[in-house]
């Protein structure tokens, strides 16, 4: 076993990576994904989505090889019947996020791990989306916030993460469980089942993400420069 993957088995890392400063890799992350996926970016209807679609799955690619020391584009990913992707015959276990110019991904080895990141954007009705979406006590601590917007976004970007590191994404009511609340960003913490473990991101001050995988907890460590 290479030592970059033994290195996942007692840690979490997260690359933390900024679009726009990586358009100089797109031409190089097209190169590495099938015929399908070069199909699907062919369809977006405005070219920078198609672009970001390009980087994003190239860099996954990129990224997941350098623990396997194997060509990026050599990697085969399937899904499981609610759509989360996987590495086929790895232990490695991934999961990514991104929202406007911000992209993460998560990546560790034996645990379920799921990762979301959030624009902390106005004009939602967050009222509403609340009362839908959110546990009773959830909703209780966001409305008694003299920030609802940032504990909005804070709370959700916590639900997204887990239901993505139980591999279920939307097919979990939202609203059928509560998420760990007013707790530290970088301090891990154990959720009410005892089963996962909860840690806020701190990665732009105009963005809310988490992190949730398997407890026991273990570090979260940022990456920024590509492998």
């Amino acid at each position: 076993m290479k030592n970059k993957l033994k290195s996942i088995y007692t840690i979490i890392e997260v690359w933390n990576l900024l679009l726009p400063e990586l358009r100089g890799e797109l031409a190089a992350c097209r190169e590495l994904l099938t015929a399908d996926e070069q199909d699907r970016a062919a369809k977006f209807i405005k070219t920078e989505d198609g672009d970001r679609f390009i980087l994003c799955r190239g860099l996954r690619r990129r990224i997941l090889a350098s623990y396997l020391d194997e060509a990026p584009s050599a990697l085969h990913f399937d899904h499981n019947e609610n759509g989360k992707p996987f590495l086929k015959g790895s232990e490695i276990r991934f999961n990514v996020s991104h929202s406007r110019d911000r992209l993460l991904i998560a990546v560790t080895a034996g645990r379920a791990v799921g990762v979301d990141i959030e624009f902390r954007r106005d004009g939602l009705p967050m009222e509403s989306i609340a009362k839908r979406w959110f546990a009773p006590e959830e909703r209780d601590f966001f409305q008694g916030l003299e920030n609802p917007r940032d504990g909005f976004f804070d709370i959700w970007a916590q639900k997204e993460a887990f239901v993505k590191a139980l591999g279920q994404g939307i097919f979990r009511e939202l609203n059928s469980f509560c998420v760990p609340l007013d707790h530290t960003p970088g301090v891990p913490t154990i959720g009410t089942n005892g089963e996962w473990f909860f840690q806020p991101l701190e990665i732009d001050p105009a963005y809310a993400a988490a992190i949730v995988s398997e407890a026991p907890p273990v570090p979260v460590q940022l990456r920024k420069t590509l492998p």
